[in-house]
């Protein structure tokens, strides 16, 4: 996999925050499954950042994935 690839998110890591007001990752996490993203980056330990603006209209916004969860 390389940055530019485009990976199709398959999986919601299990152990996300359900529910919270700030930041409600799982509920993010569950409107992004089954969508195709390209890799914009990784970091050292392997995660794929995949921008999520198109389906949030927030620019710049981003996720970080591991790799079972993409593919």
């Amino acid at each position: 996999m390389n940055i530019g690839d485009q990976v199709r998110l398959i999986g919601i890591p299990p152990n996300l925050p359900v529910a919270d007001a700030d930041l409600p990752t799982k509920a993010v996490f569950d409107k992004f499954l089954g969508n195709v993203f390209t890799v914009v980056s990784f970091n050292a330990i392997g995660l794929a950042e995949l921008p999520i603006e198109a389906v949030t209209g927030s620019i710049g916004e981003t996720i970080w994935v591991e790799p079972a969860f993409w593919k």
